[in-house]
């Protein structure tokens, strides 16, 4: 069965719920995980799970499948605020965040991918703010490690997408009117989404053509959820190369 798409970092946090989300849709789904006995527990056997850690290019690229649809990036991401531990030392921070997506570009071209990896990334990660600057404090150098591999897979010649999303809640999916917008905005503390909305965003970006090689902010404020045509519509509007 040919697996259409993987998961880096699926055990916890937006990746768990990109999983699931995949299984509800009947989708075939591949994890890679650090510790592959916590995957399986965490998703009760329902995927093909492979060991590997995105410090670890070897393990990354024997992990990964050519004919994947889409990878999904989801280690250490979602504002820099979960993941690997909060305080921690900048080289671990940088380790993980900035060369573990180096890992698997590199990885990627190695084998021949021809898919589309998925990066979340912060709003306004390029642009000066408050928050911005709390953020990196809590973990060093955050900002120049989403900054540097969000150039990297652009100039990586691989197709991607980049989503910056603003901080994230556990709330529940639904329920507010997404948008889908240029990466013009700046990180404020009133900027939230859930989890379960990042994640059926970035399924939608993997998925549809409009996404390829663009980086847009998804944004919510008060409304209805809007269906998915209307974000596609959205993400045509974002120009290429972004």
């Amino acid at each position: 069965m040919k697996t259409q798409f993987c998961i880096i970092g699926a055990t916890s946090g937006t990746g768990l719920l990109i999983t699931r989300q995949l299984l509800q849709g009947g989708l075939c789904v591949r994890v890679v995980a650090r510790d592959p006995d916590k995957a399986r527990r965490v998703l009760d056997n329902q995927v093909e799970v492979r060991h590997g850690d995105v410090t670890d290019a070897l393990s990354i690229g024997a992990a990964i499948a050519e004919d994947c649809t889409a990878i999904f990036f989801t280690v250490a991401a979602g504002g820099g605020i979960d993941g690997r531990g909060m305080f921690a030392l900048r080289s671990m921070i940088r380790e993980v965040t900035y060369q573990g997506l180096l890992n698997l570009v590199d990885a990627a071209r190695s084998i021949g991918f021809s898919g589309r990896i998925i990066l979340p990334s912060l709003v306004g990660v390029d642009r000066p703010s408050l928050l911005i600057r709390i953020l990196d404090k809590i973990k060093p150098g955050l900002q120049r490690n989403l900054i540097e591999r969000e150039l990297y897979i652009r100039a990586s010649g691989l197709d991607y997408t980049v989503l910056r999303a603003p901080i994230l809640t556990n709330a529940s999916a639904g329920g507010v009117n997404l948008q889908i917008t240029r990466a013009i905005n700046k990180l404020t503390a009133r900027s939230k989404i859930s989890r379960g909305d990042l994640a059926r965003v970035m399924i939608l970006a993997a998925q549809q053509p409009a996404a390829s090689r663009k980086t847009f902010e998804l944004l919510a404020s008060e409304g209805a959820a809007p269906p998915d045509e209307q974000l596609v519509e959205q993400l045509e509007r974002i120009p290429a190369g972004s």
